[in-house]
């Protein structure tokens, strides 16, 4: 019998964001949104789960009725000290190449490399932010 040669890898724990408290329990209150689903989605089997407003001059969605779905309105907003902010509590900034990597601050900020970037300078990019301690959103594995 042959003896399978196990690789161990080395699993590294994800960089979290430093926030206090106050913006965690912003964060938590922001996903407490309703789940907004389209007009007569229920009935017909070829519509989407995609929001649409509704735009009927009779629609009961669209007119607010109790027993419909809610609508998306400006009350559903997320707190402004959060909005924009990555689930992870990290500010996302978009990294070109390696030299973008010098103004960011590692504690609240985490990186996402621009779609454009070659599998080499992304490789460089991932090396540099890990001697940095920063957070790379989109690791390719």
């Amino acid at each position: 019998m042959e003896e399978e040669v196990k690789s161990e890898e080395v699993i590294k724990k994800k960089i979290k964001p430093q926030i206090d408290d106050e913006m965690r329990r912003l964060m938590e209150e922001r996903k407490k949104k309703p789940r907004f689903i389209r007009q007569q989605l229920w009935q017909f089997k070829k519509l989407d789960d995609k929001w649409r407003r509704p735009k009927g001059r009779h629609s009961k969605q669209r007119r607010h009725f109790k027993y419909r779905p809610p609508v998306p309105r400006i009350g559903y907003s997320s707190p402004r000290k959060v909005r924009g902010l990555h689930p992870s509590g990290f500010k996302e900034r978009l990294v070109y190449n390696v030299k973008d990597l010098e103004d960011i601050d590692a504690s609240k900020e985490a990186i996402r490399i621009a779609h454009t970037v070659g599998k080499k300078k992304r490789m460089e990019i991932i090396e540099k932010a890990d001697e940095l301690g920063i957070r790379v959103l989109n690791r390719v594995l």
